[in-house]
């Protein structure tokens, strides 16, 4: 047998797919790290940062802190 047909196929991503990759990566790695931030570090409830009125307090705090 060559050596030709003892290589594997090699796959590789199209620029799309690398793009939704590393944007669904970065999603998870953005809950989790919100999940783990408020229920660890705060003592919140870890569903709490599913919740509307949090991420709305949370600007407020943000927005009133710059001006």
């Amino acid at each position: 047998m060559t050596e030709q047909w003892k290589r594997k196929k090699e796959t590789r991503l199209t620029p799309l797919g690398r793009f939704m990759l590393t944007s669904f990566l970065m999603i998870i790695t953005a809950v989790t790290g919100a999940v783990i931030g408020y229920s660890i570090i705060g003592t919140g409830n870890p569903l709490d940062v599913f919740v509307p009125d949090t991420w709305i307090q949370l600007f407020d705090v943000i927005v009133k802190s710059l001006f």
